[in-house]
């Protein structure tokens, strides 16, 4: 039983926020009501923020003026939401390019703002800066999700994550035991049966709430439990994935292991949070107390329900650095109703994965990369894992790790499967490894496009 829990959540988180001057506990409070207002009141609400986060940045950001400018728009002509469309989209190359000239100008002083930089998985590394009350709003909003898990704020949680940065000061290790109750941590970079041995059996000795991780990580580790450790009983209120697209398959065996819930969450370094599971796991919910998110085709239109889009964010509270329309790099799909929960949050009823990683094609047709591997995946028996590298428009690498049962029907599978969704033109390579290779922040890519968009 875990007696320091309630006292952390009532007494030491309390206290600890006050000390900090963080507003971050009142905004969550509010942020319990604000999730179930009229979708009316939720718009009123984004469209004021909005408003106010245009004017200011024309005020004090010379790329936003020179933009604005450039379309011949201020910011008194931006009266609705949908009013935003007028603007081009933020790019990634912008961040790059003209991130001095994005910081407003009552923010000039950095070494008082929070630096977020993206791994840059894809190619494109960015920073982004952000101002601590922007920080502090965006950290109720977290909390309001993660206790969608089943997770409350001061009981233990155990972390699956790349790069664990684990605080060392006195300040830091306080923290970590008494408030953020971050205890254990296993590195995706050192996931060999050793460690994760060891991992389990930390979470035996000191059973967490809440398991916190990326999703293949969180997959291979409930694998390993399955797999090598079955009679190990580690029984979390809640798994809280992230980072990473989450398939069925993945989702599936990490209820089947830990016998509880998955939430997923959708989010990036520049924005934070944009959208979670909740307890129905009938789709993401929209952060919109802190974001305007839009959903725009290949082609530049606005997406209806159950038709992919990409999607743009406008944050609607970084004074430091205004982003607006922001194109994240990812695919989603709007729900075509809302959630039984009874939250009015706008809701995706999926992530589709990054833009990057759709295959093209030679019709012009583009499918998604999370759509494709999970496809493979499921229909081809055989394989334990498998990357898929689109190389150029008819020709491909598949990265596969063997399962026990791989043999001639494997490959043969395969080639129907390459036949039915690339055509008979394609041509394909298979690359056996011991492992997926990770990414350098210890994500995995699945599916791997280098064919150049007509959108990109």
């Amino acid at each position: 039983m875990d007696l320091l829990a309630p006292i952390s959540r009532n007494l030491i988180a309390p206290l600890w926020a006050k000390w900090e001057k963080s507003p971050y506990l009142s905004h969550y409070k509010r942020f319990l009501k604000t999730q179930y207002a009229p979708l009316e009141t939720i718009r009123e609400s984004q469209t004021a923020k909005m408003r106010e986060i245009v004017t200011h940045a024309y005020r004090t950001c010379p790329f936003w003026r020179e933009r604005f400018d450039s379309c011949s728009i201020k910011p008194s002509d931006i009266h609705q939401l949908e009013d935003l469309r007028q603007l081009p989209l933020l790019t990634k190359t912008d961040l790059r390019t003209r991130l001095d000239d994005m910081i407003s100008t009552d923010y000039s002083d950095r070494s008082r703002l929070t630096r977020h930089e993206t791994s840059g998985s894809t190619g494109v590394s960015v920073e982004v800066f952000s101002d601590e009350e922007s920080d502090q709003f965006k950290r109720g909003a977290v909390l309001r999700s993660d206790e969608w898990t089943g997770w409350k704020l001061g009981e233990r949680r155990a972390l699956i994550w790349g790069n664990p940065q684990i605080r060392t000061n006195w300040k830091g290790k306080i923290r970590r035991f008494l408030l953020d109750r971050d205890y254990v941590y296993l590195d995706t970079l050192k996931m060999d049966e050793a460690a994760m041995s060891q991992f389990a059996d930390a979470l035996v000795a000191a059973p967490p709430s809440m398991l916190f991780g990326h999703a293949h990580s969180l997959y291979l580790f409930a694998g390993y439990i399955q797999a090598k450790r079955p009679n190990v009983k580690i029984r979390p209120h809640g798994i809280l994935s992230t980072c990473m697209v989450l398939h069925d398959y993945e989702r599936n065996l990490l209820e089947e292991v830990f016998q509880c819930r998955v939430v997923n969450r959708y989010g990036c370094e520049e924005v934070s949070l944009i959208a979670c599971d909740c307890e129905k796991q009938e789709g993401l919910h929209v952060n919109t107390d802190a974001l305007f998110v839009e959903l725009m085709d290949f082609q530049g239109n606005p997406c209806p329900p159950e038709q992919p889009g990409r999607i743009l964010v406008t944050d609607l509270c970084n004074r430091a650095m205004p982003m607006i329309r922001y194109e994240v790099g990812d695919t989603a799909v709007w729900a075509g109703k809302p959630c039984s929960c009874g939250r009015t949050l706008p809701l995706f009823s999926q992530i589709e994965g990054r833009v990057a990683d759709y295959v093209m094609t030679n019709k012009g047709e583009y499918i998604s990369g999370i759509s494709l591997t999970e496809n493979f995946a499921c229909m081809v028996d055989g394989i334990a894992q498998l990357q898929i590298v689109q190389e150029e428009i008819d020709r491909f690498t598949f990265n596969i790790v063997k399962a026990p049962d791989f043999g001639e029907s494997t490959l043969t599978r395969l080639t129907e499967l390459v036949r039915k969704r690339f055509g008979n033109a394609a041509v394909y390579q298979c690359v056996f490894m011991d492992k997926i290779p990770q990414e350098k922040n210890g994500k995995y890519r699945f599916c791997i496009s280098k064919v150049k968009k007509e959108f990109q």
